[in-house]
């Protein structure tokens, strides 16, 4: 027996790595399973594909994606990565049928006193339902004395009201809507669609609760997660993060979780009710911890009955504390044939089957948001150490932190959530992956413009380094008609870089921490900046900096490819821009004669000289730009850098704006 949580670090190379493992929440070794020190299996909780994803997922793939090729690219690891697609789940199930219903409905409706009458039944339905919950929630927060379960219980019932405040925000959005259309005399059609759009989600919501039985086709479940699936993995290309080694889908290893779930049945630690298994912690609690990475948990039933999904199980459970492992499916589910009739998988079970198929009985790393500490990840380490009678199924938990809006989590229910996809309309991959840079991989982010600023502000830094440091490179003389000796400054810069580097390495050392990381990358591009304004400087020690600072950029996914510096996001190599520096120099030199016969011209020929510049000027603004060339006009003459020509062409149109702006409104 052997319930003391104490966690086993294996006596194989370590690379000075340290990570704060959330099972004990202290900061060990990284040391993988692997005799030869080398290989290192990871298993991260991919999404649960009901929906469009958004920045909050977002966080958490970019933040796993940097993790892995830092562990890849700079530590040298070997990794097998393995993520799940959940494609069989209570929202999926809730959603799809309710999309379903919601288009049979809208299709049929021609009656707009009838809608309205719907409306308002599907308005008060879901304002009883979550006026309900505030009630329950707050009369279980007045018999609760723990601080942490009273914190847990506080956030619920402020989350609920946030929900029932979107509703009657929708309620009140829905009458002005009907009210300025009755003015207008639009047709009943046009208002019908109009009034749907703005409550669907509660209409749909009245519509399952009344029809959702009656969806019995299979298919309308699979195509909802497939669309969203591949929404998900598009999008994951969009960010620039690589993809698993493996990715696991539910509905593909029904087989293996049924035979998992029979396996713990037979070992006492499960048992059946009513055509549903439920996992049974009592008895798994007799030999192992149960909640190891959220103690406080154990007993915290809300947050377990959250776990157990909407749509319950129809089973009796021996104790609050047990969760499904299969649920007997009801009308209006997708369903599976089993030992205890037809039904699917609970939502933890699937990891645990999952995983143990492809990585065995015990792994390095397991990874995932930190909301799913408990109940999902602690009852995945219930269900595997009871399956492989161990103590230690995952060595090492990693759980990215929120990303959060005005001091709440990011999230679909709450309706304060941004898709990646709209997010990637005004932003780049780059500058999202730069937001989360900037902070500890499990610290929680805020999201808002001031962080918008910083990230713009950080990219601008960059990019303006590799253009001027490249843009002054081409202008040296040739190494042979240079001096070579190094000077005081020299020294100073190459001890000042030695030192940088040594940082960013015990940075990363010390639990990946990349915000410090990329703190001292800036201030090595500061030392660099300022280096390459000295008339004496050296070409090669300045170029060793743009190799290390692209090679870092790199490993954090920054750059995307072989190129030194940052010429686009998914740009062109290094070479691009030697095949083209002939051309761009002697143009340029043209360009920059031109413009100073202008500038010496006098007396009448000033109207004409001007044309000529503002021809000068229409070249470097509207021409260069689409060919991914940036040109900047300095006091010296003029520098190009190559660029990504949809950023470049981005700046243009904001410029254009800018122009169009009376000056009275540009603080509006």
């Amino acid at each position: 027996r052997d319930i003391d949580g104490k966690m086993n670090i294996p006596k194989n190379p370590a690379r000075g790595l340290k990570l704060v493992n959330s099972w004990g929440k202290k900061k060990i070794d990284f040391v993988p399973i692997d005799p030869a020190g080398q290989s290192v299996k990871i298993y991260v909780c991919g999404p649960t594909v009901y929906d469009s994803a958004h920045l909050g997922h977002a966080r958490a793939y970019l933040t796993f994606d940097i993790i892995l090729r830092i562990l890849t690219d700079y530590f040298g690891y070997d990794i097998f990565y393995v993520m799940n697609i959940t494609d069989v789940d209570d929202k999926i199930i809730l959603r799809a049928r309710q999309n379903y219903l919601f288009d049979l409905y809208q299709k049929g409706a021609k009656d707009l006193n009838k809608v309205c009458k719907d409306v308002q039944d599907s308005i008060k339905t879901v304002k009883d339902k979550h006026n309900k919950k505030i009630k329950t929630l707050e009369e279980d927060l007045k018999q609760t004395t723990k601080s942490k379960d009273r914190d847990e219980l506080k956030e619920m019932v402020e989350n609920e009201k946030v929900k029932l405040g979107n509703v009657e925000k929708a309620e009140k959005e829905a009458t002005e809507y009907i009210e300025k259309q009755g003015k207008s005399g639009a047709k009943d059609t046009d208002v019908i669609v109009g009034l749907l759009n703005i409550v669907k989600s509660e209409v749909s919501y009245l519509l399952d609760k009344k029809e959702g039985h009656t969806v019995t086709d299979h298919s309308i479940f699979r195509d909802h997660a497939a669309r969203y699936e591949q929404e998900f993995l598009d999008d994951l290309k969009s960010l620039g993060i690589r993809m698993p080694s493996v990715l696991t889908r539910v509905s593909e290893y029904i087989e293996e979780i049924v035979e998992f779930v029979q396996t713990l049945i037979k070992k006492g630690m499960a048992y059946e009710s009513n055509g549903s298994v439920y996992f049974n912690v009592a008895q798994f609690s007799t030999c192992h911890q149960y909640c190891k990475l959220r103690p406080e948990c154990a007993m915290n039933t809300k947050l377990g009955e959250e776990g157990e999904g909407a749509l319950g199980s129809s089973g009796e459970k021996k104790s609050q504390s047990d969760f499904a492992l299969w649920k007997k499916s009801k009308k209006g589910e997708p369903q599976w044939d089993s030992p205890w009739g037809y039904g699917r998988p609970g939502w933890h079970i699937e990891c645990s089957a999952m995983s143990g198929e492809l990585l065995g009985n015990n792994f390095d790393i397991h990874g995932g948001g930190s909301d799913l500490k408990f109940p999902h990840h602690d009852n995945e380490i219930a269900q595997s150490e009871a399956f492989f009678d161990t103590h230690q199924w995952v060595n090492y938990w990693m759980h990215a932190g929120h990303l959060h809006v005005k001091g709440r989590k990011m999230s679909k229910s709450l309706k304060n959530f941004t898709t990646i996809r709209a997010a990637l309309q005004s932003n780049s991959p780059r500058q999202l992956r730069l937001m989360f840079l900037l902070a500890k991989w499990d610290s929680e982010i805020n999201f808002d413009e001031n962080s918008l600023l910083e990230i713009l502000s950080k990219e601008k830094q960059i990019k303006s380094f590799f253009s001027d440091a490249q843009a002054t490179l081409r202008n040296k003389p040739l190494p042979s008609k240079m001096l070579q000796k190094w000077n005081d400054s020299d020294k100073k810069l190459n001890e000042a870089y030695l030192t940088i580097k040594a940082d960013v390495h015990k940075a990363l050392c010390d639990n990946l921490n990349w915000a410090d990381a990329m703190k001292r990358i800036s201030d090595l591009i500061s030392e660099g900046n300022k280096y390459m304004r000295k008339e004496d400087f050296k070409p090669l020690l300045l170029k060793n900096i743009l190799s290390y600072t692209t090679k870092m950029l790199r490993v954090f996914g920054v750059i995307f490819n072989d190129q030194v510096g940052l010429e686009g996001e998914a740009g062109s190599s290094s070479s691009s821009e030697e095949a083209v520096k002939g051309i761009l120099d002697m143009f340029v030199d043209f360009r920059n004669a031109m413009r100073t016969e202008v500038k010496n011209m006098k007396g009448s020929n000033g109207g004409s000289g001007k044309n000529i510049m503002d021809l000068c000027d229409k070249i470097r603004d509207e021409t260069l730009p689409i060919m991914g060339v940036r040109l900047t006009d300095t006091k010296d003459g003029s520098k190009w850098a190559l660029e990504d020509p949809k950023t470049l062409m981005k700046e243009v149109e904001e410029l254009k704006k800018q122009k169009k702006t009376p000056e009275g409104e540009k603080g509006s």
